[in-house]
């Protein structure tokens, strides 16, 4: 698995801890109302241990954005 990623409306960087499959599957079982709020979903995916959430590792820049910078 990949080194870690970035919430990309949260800028919180995390480590998978299982495959995405799982991490889907997980998400799509939670309720609409965990479902409706990425924190939600981080809080609830960390707190089961699917996510290692990285503490003080953030980032606002993503790929999608840098063509804009320039």
């Amino acid at each position: 698995m990949p080194e870690g990623y970035f919430l990309k409306f949260g800028g919180v960087r995390f480590v998978n801890n299982v495959p995405p499959e799982k991490i889907n599957q997980f998400v799509m079982e939670l309720p609409e109302e965990k479902r409706a709020s990425l924190y939600s979903v981080a809080k609830e995916l960390s707190d089961h241990g699917l996510i290692s959430i990285q503490e003080g590792q953030f980032s606002s820049i993503d790929e999608e954005t840098i063509t804009f910078l320039q």
